[in-house]
């Protein structure tokens, strides 16, 4: 079950949203605490399977290995496999196309390694997951228009 997860209506397609979830090295264009992003490793198909990212919140600079699968047609997962802060970090990406809109919910379910009350993880983590669909959302809406 997600520690916390997001559902915002978007005025694009499916294939819009997913394709800019899976530029993973656009991230830096549109999501402000995303520094860099390498692609380490693909599937045979050249879908992007592990990537390198390098981030900057809150002035603190962190690096994150992830892998990333595609449970459904419609859905893109990462899974965090190395990393500071967090031992836990699962984020999933679903989009449901309604007509000319879609609804995108992004899923997130972390643990930290440092000894945070349970709440404040999930404030920091909603507050984080709200930052990224607000900017994927906007992205998403900007390349359909």
């Amino acid at each position: 079950m997600p520690l916390v997860s997001k559902t915002v209506e978007v005025d694009a397609d499916a294939n819009t949203i997913l394709a800019i979830v899976v530029d993973f090295e656009a991230y830096p264009e549109w999501n402000d605490e995303v520094k860099a992003v390498y692609v380490l490793a693909r599937y045979d198909d050249g879908r992007p399977s592990q990537l390198r990212l390098d981030t900057v919140i809150a002035d603190h600079e962190h690096t994150y290995i992830q892998a990333v699968y595609y449970p459904g047609p419609s859905q893109i997962q990462t899974v965090m496999q190395q990393g500071e802060l967090f031992s836990k970090q699962h984020q999933l990406f679903s989009v449901v196309e309604m007509g000319s809109a879609s609804l995108l919910t992004v899923d997130l379910d972390v643990e930290t390694t440092l000894p945070l009350p349970g709440v404040m993880v999930k404030k920091l983590a909603s507050d984080v997951l709200d930052h990224l669909a607000a900017n994927l959302k906007a992205r998403s809406e900007a390349t359909a228009g």
